[in-house]
């Protein structure tokens, strides 16, 4: 909880009267605003006091207790954004202050800051050990500690310490919020809502303890009280989007969508006519769902009506963008901005616009927008994010980062820049900061869908599945019909192994009746009856579903994939042949056909298949490089590298073609020629973790300078809590010629034993162990790689693991070859 204000004696408050003629000095000057500060403070005018105080700095920016009065103004006031930044400023002038430590350990901790906390919160332990605050902050940080090594034991030990030291300490936030959250983690929801009842019975409204309490009310089931909560956050939060889209999604998903239009009309209808938010939001709700003209009679209405109608102008833009008239709707927004003079609207509406150009692809138009917003107001949120999502596709992320930091500052709640965020921490190979972005976003957004699904695979990708099931039952207690939510908990209930809740979700998945819906419930039907039973009564229960009468293509095209994965070639083909001859204009039943006529041998009917597809349409997606792969299946390299450059002048930006295109000029030995149809893809979409490793590969591998070398960095840095073994050889390689050795040995360890047939892999673990004076598991890996290799390979790394293997051998050091 925020630390009172001090207030000071009356006494202390009125100064003796200067009695000495003349100019008063600067000291003077700033101590006479900090006693008028005082005096309003005392008379209950905090707003004067503000001003008086921020005078203070004009004559003296070293002003002790005027800065630590407006910190501790700032902090009573809720505004912790100021308050943190002068206490930091008071920290770097006087770096030995405990008060100051403390209250910006608190902060931090408060705003989930945890690099700070842990930075004044040390410095703070070092000055006075013994003080409550400090030990609070040593039972949050072997809490968290705690937490982060899945330590149950040692988690509940540092909660029980809190919960006593709460007896004398009862308003501390720090240790409140430890109890609460380890009651969370014990399902011990009761308790978990007392505490937070406790925190905003005694002055702790914010948004996130109000988050806290609306997460254990849908855990509890009690959909009423979410709904009292939900429209109170909206209430005492009116400027936040995440309320008012969470109570959408709470009425839609009781199946109350009357009640979400009402609630939205009740809004509009109380807002003042210079605040078309409200009224746009209504607009919002019938364009999605499908009351578009009702819709458009409310944006003629406000454009009719209301003083400055350019708002209802741009959203009418953005529904005609969304239906298809894209030139229409950007001549609507540039309209809209012609000879208009700057503001805040103006900038609203070239974001909007910059949006649009991006989605035709008009990137550079998009960015001239942005540029041009962030040149009037370079604090806009949404430019920012614009503008951060770009630096972050170009590995640019400290400054990704900074811009980000300042939209959290001013949009403390914005999930998407949380999610940003995490982006550009992942980018930046800090996966731990990445994941705390993801988990703020999913309480930012009030457990949406989208932030809930990406931080639950990541959660899936650490093993935390208990964690993972939470997250996705409390988004789906608020939006109990949306697929994606259903689909990700049934794959979660499979791993787990738990197939009756499996099953569950996979009838709730059949009841919501669409295609998509129902072929997601039937493949976690058939894996649980796998995992279950056996192969057998699975591909039985596939065979009941596709030959049911009402049976989709889906369904029947999943079993011929079905019968290939287990071997049943015969049965697939004939599937295939007798799908065709049902449907036989359906050209992706061609590629089905082709297909299980690869598997079973006849690759000549396939490559017929493949090339009457083409010669109908050479841009048909995906059939250059099948026909490719099939080509080199009979052994002609030239033919299936004719087919990708054949593929590439019909569709000359098909990623998948200039892949297939940069594998071959690498397996020819251009590696220059591969890094730049790489450097292409890379330029085209960074986010691909399959291109970032090979590019990177490729420089750290056969490029000797510096540049190539801090380039592969700066893209597989990403790498750094990878799993997959290429990605562990390219991070490992690149962390040695770093000269990084200790951090590159366990990557190439895990890359070598999961990729036994590469000799390069091989020859990177060598190198390694050199490095390290391990001569004898040098040498192991060296003749591993040569053996692999084979004689014939006269590639520079093979021929230096020869000489590395005669030089050791011989019992000598290994020479000091270039990295």
């Amino acid at each position: 909880m925020p630390a009172p204000l001090r207030l000071f004696a009356t006494a202390f408050l009125l100064s003796t009267a200067l009695t000495l003629s003349g100019c008063k000095s600067d000291e003077e000057k700033a101590d006479e605003h900090y006693q008028n500060a005082l005096t309003l403070i005392q008379q209950g005018d905090p707003d004067r006091a503000i001003v008086e105080l921020r005078n203070i700095f004009r004559f003296d920016g070293s002003h002790k207790d005027g800065r630590r009065t407006l910190a501790e103004l700032m902090r009573q006031r809720g505004n912790l954004q100021e308050a943190y930044s002068q206490y930091l400023r008071l920290a770097e002038q006087y770096p030995d202050d405990l008060e100051t430590r403390i209250a910006l350990m608190q902060i931090a901790f408060s705003v989930n800051n945890w690099d700070e906390m842990e930075r004044h919160g040390s410095k703070a332990a070092e000055l006075a050990p013994d003080r409550p605050e400090v030990k609070a902050f040593e039972i949050a940080r072997a809490y968290r500690d705690a937490i982060r090594g899945s330590d149950d034991d040692a988690r509940r030990a540092a909660a029980a310490k809190a919960r006593t030291l709460l007896q004398d300490q009862p308003e501390d936030f720090m240790l409140r919020s430890t109890v609460i959250d380890s009651d969370l983690r014990d399902k011990d929801l009761n308790g978990a809502l007392s505490g937070i009842d406790w925190l905003l019975a005694h002055g702790n409204t914010d948004m996130r303890t109000y988050q806290m309490r609306l997460g254990i009310l849908a855990e509890l089931g009690d959909m009423d009280a979410v709904e009292t909560q939900l429209r109170e956050l909206v209430a005492k939060f009116p400027d936040d989007k995440n309320s008012k889209a969470a109570l959408l999604r709470f009425y839609l998903s009781q199946k109350k969508p009357d009640q979400a239009e009402a609630f939205l009309r009740e809004l509009a209808a109380a807002s003042a006519l210079d605040d078309p938010g409200p009224t746009i939001d209504l607009i919002r709700f019938l364009s999605e769902t499908g009351k578009s003209d009702e819709a458009r009679a409310v944006i003629d209405k406000a454009i009719a009506e209301r003083p400055d109608p350019a708002p209802f102008r741009m959203i009418g833009a953005g529904l005609d963008f969304e239906a298809g008239q894209r030139e229409e709707a950007i001549a609507t927004l540039e309209s809209v901005l012609d000879g208009a003079e700057p503001s805040d609207q103006t900038r609203n509406v070239k974001v909007a616009l910059a949006r649009m150009l991006l989605a035709t692809g008009n990137e550079v138009g998009a960015r001239k927008r942005v540029e041009e917003v962030l040149a009037e107001d370079a604090t806009n949120p949404e430019a920012l994010k614009m503008q951060a999502a770009w630096q972050i596709q170009a590995d640019d992320t400290d400054t990704a980062i900074s811009g980000l930091r300042v939209v959290l500052d001013h949009q403390p709640e914005d999930a998407q820049a949380m999610t940003l965020m995490a982006e550009a921490y992942i980018r930046s190979g800090r996966p731990e900061l990445a994941n705390d972005y993801l988990a703020q976003a999913v309480d930012a957004s009030k457990n949406a869908p989208a932030e809930t699904l990406r931080y639950v695979r990541v959660l899936i990708g650490d093993g935390k599945l208990q964690l993972a099931e939470d997250l996705l039952i409390k988004a789906l207690r608020l939006a109990p019909s949306n697929r994606d939510i259903l689909i990700s908990l049934g794959k979660l209930y499979l791993q787990m192994e738990d197939y009756p809740r499996a099953q569950h979700v996979a009838d709730t998945l059949r009841r919501l009746g669409d295609d998509t819906s129902v072929q997601a419930a039937n493949q976690i039907e058939v894996e649980r009856v796998n995992r279950q039973s056996g192969t057998e009564d699975a591909m039985t229960l596939l065979e009941g579903i596709a030959g049911d009468a009402e049976a989709s293509l889906a369904s029947k095209i999943a079993l011929v994939q079905a019968q290939i994965r287990t071997g049943d070639l015969d049965a697939a083909l004939q599937r295939a042949k007798d799908l065709k001859a049902e449907n036989p204009d359906n050209r992706a039943l061609d590629v089905v056909l082709a297909t299980a006529y690869a598997v079973h041998g006849d690759l000549d009917a396939a490559e017929e298949i493949y090339r009457t597809l083409l010669a109908s349409d050479p841009a048909v997606p995906g059939v250059s490089l099948q026909l490719s792969n099939l080509q080199m299946r009979k052994g002609d390299a030239a033919g299936a590298r004719q087919t990708i450059e054949e593929g590439l002048e019909a569709t000359p930006a098909d990623p998948r073609l200039l892949w297939a295109k940069a594998s071959f000029l690498e397996r020819d030995g251009d590696i220059g020629g591969a890094i730049k149809v790489y450097e292409d893809l890379y330029a085209r979409n960074s986010s691909s973790l399959i291109v970032a490793n090979n590019l990177a590969s490729l420089l750290a591998s056969y490029n000797d300078d510096q540049d190539s070398l801090d380039r592969a960095w700066t893209i597989a840095r990403r790498f750094r809590d990878t799993d997959v073994p290429a990605m562990q050889d390219t991070y490992g390689w690149i962390a040695q010629r770093r000269g990084d050795s200790k951090e590159a040995l366990p990557y190439l360890e895990a890359a070598a034993k999961a990729l036994p047939n590469d000799p390069l892999v091989q020859y990177h673990l060598g190198k390694t162990y050199m490095a390290l004076s391990q001569p004898e598991a040098a040498l192991a890996s060296f003749r591993k790689a040569v053996e692999i290799a084979g004689p014939g390979d006269q590639r520079s790394q093979i021929e230096e693991a020869r000489q590395a293997i005669l030089t050791l051998e011989n019992g000598a050091s290994a020479p000091a070859a270039e990295n």
